[in-house]
């Protein structure tokens, strides 16, 4: 890499750095959220904001990975965008416990607050009929302390109904954020085992291309053998085709001395 691609990783492992910094510190200020929902969504919203920054920059990273010059540095870089993945993995996991658990702190603040309101609620309403009574006995009217208790009854019971009402629906939406994590963690899951499924898979394609490189490795050293002995064999057959010739001039020489001993 050249100077100017040096500086551009460092600036995206800094950046890598920080949004992990920052997401781990919004996650603790959920787990120590006292608020209400409105408070926690908006928490929510910047915390998956700087998951997917920190995701652009291991992207980033992979493709670096990927252009690199050398094989060293592209398995150097791959290995650090492995070690990405799994904090960006982790961190995802931490933020969805947290924010499922700080949901439920939430929600059972909101009934103890509603069954406190009642309780008081049910206090007032039993004094307030008791003081009725007592001025009701004194004035020896049964009928008009009987519509007494029936105006101060009928408000207490719509009271109770709207209490009810609300429980059920903040137990409904707890079922349904309890149903929505599930279907998160189902999901999640079913991607962890097709992402082992793959990286099997792609062990056993790496491990068969090394048996076939070897293999190939020892046809070509058995090869590179059999060229040589040719090679021998071709300078043998060049030293013995030459000693021939040699040997066949001799022989014309020899006749031709025998047959024309006046030009020798």
């Amino acid at each position: 890499m050249d100077e100017e691609e040096d500086v551009y990783l460092s600036v995206i492992r800094q950046d890598i750095v920080k949004y992990d910094m920052l997401i781990k510190s919004l996650i603790q200020e959920i787990r120590e959220h006292t608020g209400g929902q409105g408070e926690l969504d908006n928490i929510g919203v910047l915390v998956r904001s700087r998951i997917t920054q920190l995701r652009d920059q291991i992207e980033e990273l992979k493709r670096l990975a990927q252009e690199g010059d050398s094989e060293n540095v592209c398995q150097c870089l791959q290995e650090e965008a492995a070690r990405s993945d799994k904090v960006l993995h982790d961190n995802h996991k931490a933020f969805r416990y947290a924010l499922l658990v700080s949901q439920m702190a939430i929600n059972q603040r909101s009934r103890d607050d509603l069954i406190t309101t009642n309780t008081n609620n049910n206090t007032t309403t039993t004094t307030t009929t008791g003081e009725g009574d007592g001025d009701e006995t004194d004035n020896n009217s049964s009928s008009s302390g009987s519509t007494v208790r029936k105006r101060q009854s009928h408000p207490l019971h719509q009271h109770q109904h709207m209490s009810r009402e609300l429980l059920v629906k903040n137990s409904t939406q707890v079922t349904d954020d309890l149903l929505t994590v599930t279907r998160l963690i189902r999901d999640n899951t079913e991607k962890s085992a097709k992402t082992v499924d793959r990286l099997v898979d792609g062990s056993q394609t790496i491990t068969a291309t090394q048996e076939e490189l070897k293999t190939m490795d020892s046809v070509i050293g058995q090869a590179g053998k059999i060229l040589s002995k040719y090679g021998r064999r071709e300078n043998t057959d060049k030293l013995l085709i030459f000693l021939g010739l040699v040997f066949f001039m001799a022989a014309c020489l020899v006749v031709m001395r025998n047959r024309f001993p006046l030009f020798f």
